[in-house]
């Protein structure tokens, strides 16, 4: 038998009119689980399912076990498909580590019978970055708020995330608050953006545009050393694609922002003075509570809001 690994969204296609394979599912911390297999021949023993002859396409669904609305925060769902034809040797499949927490259910596969093969398509998540436990009860809560795991191709959007190094910033701002700010943002950028790409970029133009290798860098973010002196802003915004969104992390709306237009949210530890039309999170204390306590309640409308602005209202 031989072994092959497939990447998200990635298809693999088996010879032969028929099908019989072996599913083996496990999830972190031995947390009991579901198997939905509809439209072919199933038959479930502890952790793996027999599955053989599909009738038509099928979607295979994984669930929680009994006593759980949604996968706990953190957890982690592993799948291995052994194929078994009926001559020459067998496949073993390994699917990609889904990243499954508050999720109600996670389709990890499509298969599909055709005249003379049948295709085996993987989940395509773009969710499947390691968060620490704190960005990862984040996106949880946004996850659980919108009820799926990430955003089609089509509605994924290139963001580029703002710190203001103004003087005033040390003022009304400090560590544990940015930290909070960074780790929110990285949890609703994990499902709104994806695999699109992540910049990082100051209110200072002596510092140059970054690109970020994803969103478990933005958490990183808050140990950076930013060199909070400039009196104003003096990056200009006009140089950004009008097309990227911006996550602004200031203590109030900078007239810059607000005179570039487009999509803006803003991270801040006050009400901004005027919206000038954006929309932002305030992180008072009990929302930097509600983060590291991972709390979902308190969660759900703050990083919904984040997510609707990114991905303007889509449903």
């Amino acid at each position: 038998m031989h072994s092959i690994r497939l990447s998200a969204g990635q298809a693999h296609d088996l010879e032969g009119p028929t099908f019989t394979g072996q599913l083996q599912v496990e999830l972190s911390g031995g947390l009991d689980f579901e198997v939905d297999v509809p439209h072919m021949e199933s038959k479930r023993r502890g952790s793996k399912v027999a599955i053989r002859n599909p009738r038509e396409t099928t979607e295979v669904t994984v669930s929680p076990g009994y006593g759980h609305s949604y996968f706990p925060t953190g957890t982690k769902l592993f799948v291995t498909l052994h194929v078994t034809p009926e001559q020459g040797e067998g496949t073993r499949i390994e699917f990609p580590t889904f990243e499954v927490g508050g999720l109600r259910s996670f389709p990890v596969a499509v298969i599909l019978p055709t005249e003379d093969q049948v295709r085996l398509i993987v989940a395509e998540t773009t969710s499947d970055t390691t968060l620490d436990e704190y960005s990862a009860g984040v996106r949880s809560a946004l996850r659980r708020s919108i009820e799926r795991d990430s955003l089609p191709e089509g509605k994924r959007r290139d963001v580029v995330v703002i710190v203001d190094v103004s003087s005033s910033m040390p003022l009304s701002m400090d560590r544990r608050t940015f930290e909070a700010m960074c780790t929110f943002a990285a949890g609703v950028l994990s499902t709104n953006s994806g695999d699109r790409v992540l910049h990082l970029a100051t209110s200072s133009a002596a510092d140059p545009l970054e690109v970020l290798p994803g969103p478990e860098a933005v958490r990183q973010l808050a140990a950076r050393d930013f060199l909070f002196k400039e009196v104003g802003w003096s990056r200009d915004l006009g140089s950004l694609d009008p097309e990227f969104a911006l996550v602004v992390i200031s203590d109030d709306l900078p007239a810059e922002v607000t005179a570039r237009g487009g999509v803006v949210h803003l991270l801040t530890p006050r009400r901004p003075a005027a919206s000038a039309g954006h929309t932002s999170t305030v992180f008072d204390e009990s929302l930097i509570t509600a983060v590291l306590e991972q709390n979902s309640m308190e969660l759900a409308v703050p990083t919904r809001t984040m997510f609707d602005t990114l991905t303007q209202g889509e449903k």
